[in-house]
């Protein structure tokens, strides 16, 4: 079968001349770069988590002089590639690790349960809107580590953190607690003498953090 001849145009440049190159029949041309919403449909995540990992650096990207985001494919396959590394070795353990999310701002817990639902982690994920239901179900079922998003008043911040720390002298294996808050010092709060076993992180709690949270649960509990 004989090849036929197609027209390249730079559009970079005045259109005055036309260069004609032999291209097989078959050949197709991916593109180098991606939009937002290409890119999320690839990597399956959001577009905003999308945006947000171009701005951090894990995707390369640009913008056009129309204020579109287009994203190096290189890059792209690059996040795919560590993604499958880390989806790939729960063929490693047949148990998944158990972790407890508790959010208590409406808007955030919703989106970041959409956003969970969407990277399809090697991880059990229960999301729940309250301590104090969190708290009911570990008494039935006791998850590998929780967090917690506080947005309350401190009062109630620091009867969250000693609620936690009765619960973890109570069991025979300390519970994994991280608590996420916008205040200053709470664990120095506790009395003298609590246990040091709750982790307090500065807040405010983002998807990209709960993605990187999540996916460090999964890479130590495989290691």
């Amino acid at each position: 079968m004989s090849d036929q001849t197609y027209p390249v145009i730079d559009s970079d440049r005045p259109q005055t001349t036309n260069k004609v190159v032999s291209l097989p029949k078959t050949a197709t041309q991916t593109p180098q770069f991606l939009s937002t919403a290409e890119a999320a449909r690839m990597l399956g995540l959001s577009t905003t988590l999308v945006q947000t990992l171009v701005d951090q650096g894990d995707l390369k990207g640009w913008k056009t002089r129309g204020g579109h985001r287009r994203i190096s494919l290189d890059s792209i396959m690059d996040y795919q590639t560590v993604s499958r590394h880390v989806v790939g070795s729960q063929n490693k353990s047949s148990v998944k690790p158990n972790v407890t999310v508790v959010i208590e701002s409406p808007p955030l817990f919703l989106e970041l349960k959409t956003e969970c639902a969407l990277w399809n982690l090697p991880i059990d994920v229960h999301f729940f809107d309250s301590v104090t239901e969190a708290l009911l179900e570990l008494s039935s079922q006791k998850p590998d580590m929780i967090v917690v998003e506080m947005s309350m008043p401190r009062p109630q911040q620091e009867k969250t953190f000693q609620a936690l720390e009765n619960f973890n002298q109570r069991g025979h294996t300390p519970l994994s607690v991280v608590l996420i808050t916008a205040e200053k010092d709470l664990k120095a709060s506790m009395p003298a003498g609590a246990s040091s076993s709750i982790q307090v992180v500065s807040g405010p709690m983002s998807a990209v953090w709960l993605h990187a949270y999540l996916t460090g649960v999964i890479a130590s509990c495989r290691a």
